[in-house]
């Protein structure tokens, strides 16, 4: 700054005319130009800043893949599989195209992980319980599970909806919803994943029914069909008593025309079954119906106790003794009644072959009744 105001003063002398100054002037302006070619040039932005005059070190960063979680598969004797009862009211299309795929319950899904250590449910949930959804073999999505509640010593296993949101794909991801309306009518398959291993699988169809009405609220409807329609059960409760059961829901956009906004339908039915063609046993008061009420659209349960064809006790597993027997279902509006056929040997109800693990060739679409449920099959 000096310089500047020697030179600044210098200038104005040599405008009047002195030629020392003008002498001067050229020296000073020679040392000044030589002293700002020896600073240090600006730093860029591009630059590393260096810092104790040591050599700038430039690292990449590299976000590690995380590896699939495995699993110690010697952790139970039986293989995995999902409970068929809760495939069929853990999975629920609903008539706007919307879905739930959640509240299934696993059977002998490991705990432990290959190395010995147990599966946190909370740091592993990422990589522990998973179901991919397909339409045919293209696919749609993923979900995540909270496999956290269990059962059984840890033999059987919740998987439920995670309480909180997930990362996936780079953004928060919650519930269990397929667009239906996106991915239309067809057959769509849930693969359940335990770790890195596909244990099961199951395949349900979606269908469509519409309304002719323009003036009608509602003008179409999604509905699914597979398990629900073809099998029935008998549960072996904690009572000792044997309740019977089976799925039923109905089509109509307006069941109740006095009443639009009422969806659901009034059902009846009654159960009849018969060993050796003699009258074993029927629904728990067999002097009326049961009487149930069916949502549109949504699959519903309908369960009855059983009775004694003579009315005097309520039927339980050990009074099915060795014989055949036929189970005959009458519902209100149905031309025809539904019929399951099953045998009782050696004191013990004889399993379909897809519930018989002996028997099953697929262990991925195992019908696992665990050790309280009986599967029958409709035979007409």
């Amino acid at each position: 700054m000096k310089n500047l105001k020697r030179i600044s003063i210098l200038t104005v002398l040599i405008c009047l005319g002195s030629p020392i100054a003008n002498a001067q002037l050229k020296s000073m302006v020679k040392k000044a130009t030589q002293s700002e070619s020896k600073e240090e040039p600006a730093k860029t932005k591009e630059e590393p800043v260096k810092s104790n005059s040591e050599p700038v070190k430039t690292t990449k960063v590299e976000t590690a893949t995380p590896k699939d979680l495995e699993l110690d598969w010697t952790t139970f004797k039986m293989t995995p599989a999902i409970t068929m009862s809760s495939l069929l009211y853990g999975t629920q299309v609903y008539t706007g195209g919307g879905t739930s795929l959640a509240s299934y319950t696993a059977s002998f899904v490991p705990y432990l992980k290959a190395d010995g250590t147990p599966v946190s449910t909370v740091y592993d949930q990422g990589q522990y319980l998973k179901v991919k959804v397909y339409k045919g073999n293209e696919f749609i999505d993923y979900f995540e599970y909270d496999g956290s509640q269990t059962f059984e010593n840890q033999k059987l296993r919740k998987f439920n909806e995670p309480g909180s949101r997930y990362m996936k794909n780079g953004d928060w991801a919650d519930g269990t919803n397929i667009d239906l309306k996106k991915w239309g009518e067809g057959t769509y398959r849930l693969e359940f994943y335990a770790g890195s291993k596909l244990f099961y699988n199951f395949e349900f169809e979606v269908y469509k029914v519409t309304n002719s009405d323009p003036y009608a609220e509602l003008n179409e409807m999604y509905l699914s069909r597979g398990p629900w329609n073809k099998y029935a059960w008998m549960e072996q409760q904690s009572s000792g008593n044997m309740v019977f059961g089976f799925y039923l829901q109905h089509e109509e956009f307006k069941p109740n025309a006095a009443d639009p906004n009422k969806t659901m339908k009034d059902v009846s039915w009654t159960i009849n079954i018969t060993k050796d063609g003699k009258p074993f046993a029927t629904q728990y008061d067999k002097t009326k119906p049961v009487k149930g009420k069916v949502e549109r659209a949504e699959w519903k349960e309908m369960t009855t106790a059983l009775k004694s064809a003579d009315g005097t006790k309520t039927i339980q597993l050990p009074d099915f003794t060795d014989g055949k027997y036929k189970i005959e279902v009458k519902v209100d509006n149905e031309a025809k009644p539904r019929i399951y056929n099953f045998s009782v040997a050696g004191g013990k109800i004889i399993l379909m072959d897809e519930q018989d693990r002996t028997k099953n060739t697929d262990p991925t679409r195992l019908v696992e009744g665990w050790n309280n449920f009986y599967w029958f099959k409709l035979a007409q």
